[in-house]
């Protein structure tokens, strides 16, 4: 958020061989400018001696709410005037603008005006294409018809430059500042993806809910920041820009709070939600009272990280270790703040972010690991028991299974069942006592009434796992289920993990 915090009104002579700026010009006066409210004008020659008209520092300058003409005096020499690419004079503020170069006008920005209904809001980057015959050696004159009507906040900065340049355009130029930036979009947007997917499936929910959130804010706020380089927008858009920047960055702080409370604090969400919202009131003091909008972000992240070190300082002292480790992150996140001043804000608060967010989502990885690794324990204790208690049924309460043989009906209880083989339209049924009879029907018509101590091992078998005595694997991938009374069961390829998992499970 490259926001100067005065305006440069200056002219930089370009170097002949490239369009690059060289050097600032200074000057007549210390860089000071007159301006004097507008009158009805419409253009120069202005009386900038008029009653009313003042001269006053370059920062000073504020069309916010105003109607103005602004008059400052260049001084250029022969070798700045020297090149033969287009030039072009960069106006950077909230303000609708026309400007004039030594009394001959270069362009308009909107069209400034003493009132919203006359006013039609300029760019807030607008270049104007200057002549060089306009330009002479020694003094030049540059007057600004400026006007800001149409704000919504009322800054403390509102211009940020004023400067000549080779012609383009400057949206361009400052899309270049914030590409570095850009490159971390990536890991934002993947982790709000991968985390919102995590907490909708009910996988660690309420962590993939907040990682998921800070990743959306974390998007947000570098999209907000660099939409100045990405696109032209009116001058009074900005202040919605500012708004984003700071809500976005305000919304980050609380779930980096969020999560160590989660993580750490063993509270109930009740409690969590109490403590988030005493964090959330300490970090709207601190953007109310700081100035400008660069503070207000800078310290609200500030706020939050500060407060989360706290919490993260007393769960440490409590003997949780893990506590240590997020302090050092918390740490050399707020020590990046006052280091790197406004910079920080462009750049470093998307790299340390980035950082910061890998860590969190190293974390909640080895956290859903765990989460699946007890799922599956779960899953199999389940299993074991389920089986467990069907095989305790069939101890005190067989089951029955109903057979029909040549208009004979059969009512046989399951425990007394070895295996079941499919032979075409009928079912060969194998004893305890040896015996087999072949029955009417389909594996499939009677896999659903037995209970769940059997298991289909093969398309056409079936075996009661109380009679498994051993499981032999072939080289082939395949196996063989040996029974206790004798006989064997072939296991086919596909179905042996599952064979394994429940026979594990029993």
């Amino acid at each position: 958020m490259k926001r100067l915090a005065s305006l440069i009104l200056c002219l930089i002579a370009l170097l002949p061989a490239a369009p690059a700026l060289s050097q600032r010009v200074q000057l007549v006066e210390r860089d000071a400018v007159r301006v004097c409210p507008a009158r009805g004008e419409t253009a120069p020659p202005i009386d900038f001696a008029a009653p009313g008209c003042e001269m006053i520092p370059l920062f000073s300058l504020d069309p916010q709410g105003r109607h103005l003409w602004v008059e400052a005096r260049l001084v250029l020499d022969a070798a700045q005037l020297a090149g033969d690419y287009p030039l072009g004079l960069v106006v950077s503020g909230k303000a609708a603008s026309e400007v004039w170069i030594n009394g001959q006008p270069v362009g308009a920005n909107g069209r400034p005006g003493a009132d919203r209904r006359s006013e039609r809001p300029g760019q807030m980057d607008a270049i104007f294409y200057v002549r060089r015959d306009l330009l002479r050696e020694g003094e030049n004159t540059v007057v600004l018809h400026m006007s800001g009507m149409h704000s919504l906040l009322t800054l403390t900065a509102p211009m940020h430059a004023i400067l000549l340049a080779p012609f383009g355009d400057p949206v361009q130029r400052i899309a270049l500042a914030y590409w570095p930036s850009l490159v971390t979009l990536g890991c934002f947007a993947l982790g709000f993806l991968f985390f919102g997917v995590m907490s909708l499936r009910g996988e660690e929910r309420e962590a993939s809910a907040i990682l998921a959130l800070a990743s959306l804010c974390a998007v947000g706020q570098l999209a907000a920041e660099a939409s100045r380089g990405l696109f032209a927008y009116p001058y009074y858009v900005h202040d919605v820009r500012l708004m984003l920047i700071a809500g976005f960055a305000f919304g980050f702080g609380l779930c980096l709070n969020a999560y160590v409370l989660l993580k750490l604090s063993g509270l109930g969400w009740r409690a969590r939600l109490l403590r988030l919202a005493g964090v959330a009131v300490v970090m709207a003091v601190v953007v109310i009272m700081a100035e400008g909008f660069d503070g207000k972000t800078g310290f609200a992240l500030l706020a939050a990280a500060a407060m989360a070190s706290a919490w993260l300082v007393l769960w440490g002292w409590q003997g949780k270790r893990q506590a240590w480790t997020y302090l050092a992150l918390m740490l050399g996140f707020i020590l990046l703040i006052p280091l790197f001043g406004s910079r920080f804000l462009d750049f470093y608060f998307y790299v340390a972010s980035a950082g910061v967010l890998m860590f969190l989502f190293y974390r909640q990885a080895l956290a859903l690991v765990r989460e699946r690794r007890e799922r599956r324990a779960e899953t199999q204790r389940a299993r074991q028991l389920e089986t467990a208690l069907a095989e305790a049924r069939q101890r005190t309460a067989p089951a029955q299974l109903q057979l029909v043989s040549a208009g004979r009906v059969d009512y046989v209880q399951t425990d007394r069942i070895v295996q079941l083989k499919g032979a075409g339209d009928y079912v060969e049924v194998h004893f305890d006592d040896q015996r087999v009879s072949l029955y009417n029907g389909t594996l499939a018509g009677l896999e659903d009434e037995l209970p769940e101590t059997f298991l289909r091992v093969h398309r056409s078998h079936i075996v009661n796992t109380a009679f498994v005595s051993a499981l032999e694997r072939e080289a082939g991938g395949a196996g063989r289920l040996v029974l206790s009374n004798g006989t064997d069961a072939p296991v086919s390829r596909r179905i042996m993990p599952k064979v394994r998992t429940a026979l594990a499970a029993g």
